[in-house]
């Protein structure tokens, strides 16, 4: 009976173990980790001149922006009350490279102003004019079906780093604004 015994104890002792592991495992085999945001890369095709891309910034938006005449005031005011829009690279940096084919991003929440939250409207900027203020256009929206130019919600959770938030940027096609 002891040989009996010390195997029940082992497998009730094994068996425990187990419960205690999965019942951890929240998020089932989904990776977790340090940090929080997303990320993805950026595909370019179609060119124009220099002259007609100035600079390009990364934009999240926790809403879809229907009105082009607060976009400078919110702007503005994000440096005050982060987290509603986040522009990637930062105010104060260089714009995103120019003549490539491809550029890999990664906003986090511990590099940016990005906040746990869902964002809405993930475009790619293009400044097209001397104006720094208002000569922007949209050149690529993160959506799941590029024809339909649909933007895609990315829900920013903590320690998740949502991956292949891809931007497909065709200068020839751009998206349109979502105001008119």
């Amino acid at each position: 009976m002891a040989l009996h015994s010390k195997a029940a104890i082992l497998a009730a002792t094994v068996g425990a173990a187990a419960a205690i592991l999965i019942a951890g495992c929240d998020k089932g085999l989904a990776p977790i980790y340090e940090e929080s945001g997303f990320e993805g890369v950026i595909h370019y095709v179609n060119w124009p001149p220099a002259t007609e891309v100035r600079e390009l910034r990364l934009l999240a938006f926790d809403w879809v922006p229907l009105d082009s005449t607060r976009l400078v005031d919110v702007l503005l005011s994000s440096l005050v009350d982060p987290g509603h829009v986040v522009l990637y690279p930062p105010l104060g940096t260089p714009g995103l490279r120019k003549n490539i084919d491809t550029t890999h991003y990664k906003l986090t929440t511990s590099g940016s102003t990005l906040l746990l939250r869902q964002y809405k409207y993930i475009v790619l900027a293009q400044r097209y004019g001397p104006n720094s203020f208002t000569d922007w256009k949209p050149a690529g929206v993160y959506t799941h079906d590029p024809a339909t130019f649909t933007p895609a919600p990315v829900n920013v959770r903590s320690r998740r780093l949502v991956q292949e938030v891809d931007i497909y940027v065709d200068f020839t096609k751009p998206p349109p604004k979502p105001w008119q």
